[in-house]
């Protein structure tokens, strides 16, 4: 029954897109954004790109009619005002500003995007025995990835950054009201007035999942939808071969600098691929690399040879929030995980790609045992 609930919540979420877009409700400065254009000679593949959630987008198709701009810059933006902690008036700002353990934060959530995202966050971090963990907000703070300015970071906050810790219901809670089955409104109880979320391990993984609803109901079979690197394809490519993602090679760069040379190549058909990698987000203090990956249960940032971990999975969400787990288990724990949540969830179709440093200067290659399948072309062994 609960499995029911969470894929009719899915289904919400497309339905009250569809209706947002073809009503002509447009959300305005979400991003700065192309309008659709024709990449191929013959004029058959549409292109739609730009900046979005600090990041970039880029979506191409073929055999269906121009989806408006405006439906792209309308999921952009409902996942932006929602989940991102750089806009102040955000959704998750304000219910990380909450602070009354004994009041309820309430509001409607019209797109039932909290709902869908909360359901996910659960089932990955029960899943990931909690190295997936939006509540590691605090901690990203603390060590200078977030929006507060880095200083020196003490063992004394890291142990009391720990104790609002974990997406459990002694911290917080969501719940949805209904009246006689037609939904009301959506509650979050705070138990912990300091716990705060950051969804950043999933909220561009959702949406491109959201992207890719947004196409299927406009009648849209062959597609690659990649937003900030995370990408989902379905269908096949103008000249009906698979959709080809390249894997980068995890060179480590400067700070605020970075190259890009691809690692592999991949077959991707009707599924997501997405990577977490330590190699560009980081700074040193000390000759200590601090990487942006934070355990939640240690609090410190991860000290282990895992540079990158791709997953490929039906959805987006999913591969990106394992992608964050197996950051944070590091090379070998990581493997068990995998080949664990692989066994057990066979219909998410789960394969990864680790790239790791061997402690010599050297990488390391792990693959899970359906990866070579979807291998295209290998750049490096």
């Amino acid at each position: 029954m609960q499995g029911f609930l969470r894929l009719a919540r899915l289904k919400r979420v497309a339905l009250v897109l569809l209706v947002l877009v073809q009503g002509g409700f447009v959300f305005q400065g979400c991003n700065e954004a192309s309008v659709p254009t024709n990449a191929d000679a013959k004029g058959d593949v549409i292109v739609h790109q730009g900046d979005a959630q600090g990041t970039t987008y880029l979506i191409k198709y073929h055999g269906a009619s121009a989806v408006p701009q405006a439906a792209v810059d309308s999921v952009l933006e409902v996942v932006d005002i929602e989940f991102n902690l750089w806009r102040p008036e955000s959704r998750i700002n304000m219910l990380n500003s909450f602070s009354d353990k004994d009041s309820l934060f309430k509001f409607v959530d019209e797109h039932f995007l909290w709902s869908s995202i909360w359901a996910q966050s659960m089932d990955l971090f029960e899943a990931s025995q909690g190295a997936f963990d939006p509540t590691v907000q605090p901690l990203v703070e603390l060590w200078g990835f977030g929006l507060s300015k880095r200083g020196e970071v003490t063992a004394e906050a890291v142990d009391s950054a720990l104790n609002h810790i974990g997406m459990t219901f002694e911290n917080i809670d969501l719940n949805e009201v209904e009246r006689d089955r037609i939904y009301q409104f959506t509650t979050v109880r705070k138990r912990n007035p300091d716990t705060r979320l950051d969804f950043n391990g999933i909220a561009q993984g959702m949406t491109v999942d959201l992207l890719v609803e947004m196409l299927e109901e406009n009648g849209v079979k062959n597609f690659m939808v990649e937003v900030g690197g995370e990408v989902r394809c379905g269908g096949v490519r103008l000249d009906g071969t698979p959709w080809r993602i390249a894997v980068d090679q995890p060179i480590v760069a400067s700070e605020g600098e970075y190259e890009r040379e691809m690692q592999t190549v991949m077959n991707v058909s009707d599924a997501a691929i997405c990577t977490s990698g330590n190699y560009r987000k980081f700074y040193e203090t000390d000759g200590i690399k601090r990487s942006h990956t934070i355990s939640p249960f240690s609090g410190y940032p991860v000290q282990h040879g895992l540079l990158s971990a791709t997953v490929h999975a039906t959805n987006a969400a999913t591969a990106d929030a394992l992608a964050t787990a197996c950051m944070v288990w590091g090379p070998e724990d990581g493997k068990k995980f995998i080949l664990n949540y692989r066994s057990s969830n066979p219909y998410d179709r789960i394969e990864a790609y680790f790239i790791s440093d061997d402690g010599k200067g050297n990488w390391v290659n792990w693959v899970s045992p359906g990866w070579q399948a979807l291998t295209a072309v290998e750049i490096q062994e």
